[in-house]
């Protein structure tokens, strides 16, 4: 019994491959896009045959505006790239404005801490600043 199920089973499957196989033949055989096949390169006239074809027109025309595209990309893509420069130039100026802030704050630290310990002024914990009196 189940050697007769098994090649009822294979030949199922091969007549559906069969079947998927010619149909496959028959559409390729009426198909009206097709390309004849042709062991010699195309002749020039053939080319130029395409190229009058309105979708070759089609095609260049989407090139075209596809280049098109891509050039005012790039012209975006530098003017991003500029911006950049720009930015990181000013990012580097301010880098060197907030280090020299800094070292003065500095300098005006150590001044003040002086001023402290040689006990000329007082610094009160609400941040008054007291002078003491010519001694």
């Amino acid at each position: 019994m189940k050697r007769i199920q098994a090649i009822v089973a294979a030949f199922v499957v091969t007549a559906f491959v069969g079947f998927g196989m010619l149909a496959i033949g028959v559409s390729a055989a009426f198909n009206p896009n097709s390309v004849p096949v042709s062991d010699s390169p195309a002749d020039p006239s053939a080319v130029s045959a395409a190229e009058a074809n309105p979708q070759s027109s089609q095609s260049s025309d989407l090139v075209a505006q596809y280049q098109s595209r891509e050039k005012q990309y790039q012209a975006q893509i530098n003017q991003l790239n500029n911006l950049i420069a720009q930015y990181q130039s000013r990012e580097k100026q301010y880098q060197t404005q907030l280090d020299q802030a800094t070292g003065q704050v500095q300098q005006l630290q150590q001044v003040l801490n002086e001023l402290q310990k040689r006990g000329i002024i007082r610094i009160l914990s609400d941040g008054t600043i007291q002078l003491r009196g010519g001694r």
